[in-house]
């Protein structure tokens, strides 16, 4: 997680203050907006803890350490991931279900071959690699999540909760920029360093109102009129900040975003005002930073 963050281009301690902030405020508005609440947490926390047994990754444990310490380590992996979950519980006082996500948790570490074997997860994105196709193939989980968020949201009428799901899809497709490609996946581009900015940006809108619509759809028909105008402010922030993601990203390539960048990014999430200013300065380091690779 700190090196997500990291490469994400904001500083790990501020990341990790935001993540544990939306952790608590998700999981208060679950207790509060749904009947049977401490199951279907319990039950998010366990669904989620089956990514630590994908046959990939157990095949490189496996390598890693000698039969004994496996499963030890698989054991006390699956008990860290779902320790959250379980002290939010208990802070709850469902203490029954505290115990039963560790005890299931435990369990789920000696099946590893939960995955998908030779599956490809077809998407709408393959014509234009290749962020989105290998950033959704990634999280394709999550946006199920944030779609039956924003039913709940709908369902208990908490307009709130439904702006939370838009933001995280927001957030995640942001995240499928936080990777540098290979020069090459640039250079192969026959366009000047304008064209390929605006290709990309183009192309980041497009795919992410894809992923958007059925969150955006919600919040527009079944949430009085009165806050379709938020919904409008949301969307057109959370567009402009996936265009600060990528022209950021092109101004340092092939460096990761520098602090003092990540942190100007940081305050325009505080300030959108300053997005104005941010957006052209990034704009022109871009150009600049892409001539030495794109006219060569």
């Amino acid at each position: 997680m700190y090196r997500h963050i990291d490469e994400f281009g904001v500083i790990p301690l501020i990341g990790f203050a935001i993540l544990i902030a939306l952790y608590i405020w998700v999981s208060e508005a679950i207790f509060k907006n749904m009947e049977q609440a401490s199951y279907i947490y319990m039950s998010i926390g366990l669904l989620l803890s089956l990514k630590l047994g994908s046959v990939k990754r157990n095949i490189f444990l496996k390598k890693c350490f000698l039969p004994e310490a496996y499963w030890k380590v698989r054991i006390l992996e699956n008990t860290l991931f779902v320790l959250p979950f379980s002290s939010f519980l208990c802070y709850k006082q469902a203490f029954i279900e505290a115990l039963i996500i560790h005890s299931c948790a435990i369990a789920l570490s000696f099946f590893n071959t939960i995955g998908m074997r030779s599956i490809t997860i077809p998407t709408p994105f393959g014509k234009k690699p290749f962020e989105f196709v290998i950033g959704f193939r990634n999280t394709f989980w999550v946006f199920p999540l944030l779609y039956t968020l924003t039913f709940i949201a709908i369902s208990v009428n908490n307009y709130n909760l439904g702006i939370f799901s838009l933001i995280g899809a927001f957030v995640c497709c942001m995240s499928y920029y936080s990777k540098q490609e290979p020069l090459y996946y640039i250079w192969v581009h026959s366009m000047s360093p304008k064209e390929f900015l605006n290709h990309k940006i183009k192309t980041a809108l497009l795919f992410s109102s894809i992923l958007l619509l059925p969150i955006a759809i919600g919040l527009s028909f079944f949430f009085p009129l009165s806050t379709l105008q938020i919904t409008a402010l949301f969307l057109l922030l959370g567009f402009c900040f996936i265009c600060v993601t990528i022209l950021g990203k092109y101004s340092n390539y092939p460096s990761q975003v520098p602090i003092a960048q990540a942190f100007a990014m940081l305050i325009s999430i505080l300030f959108p005002p300053l997005l104005l200013l941010i957006i052209p300065l990034f704009y022109k380091r871009a150009i600049k930073n892409l001539n030495s690779i794109l006219t060569c």
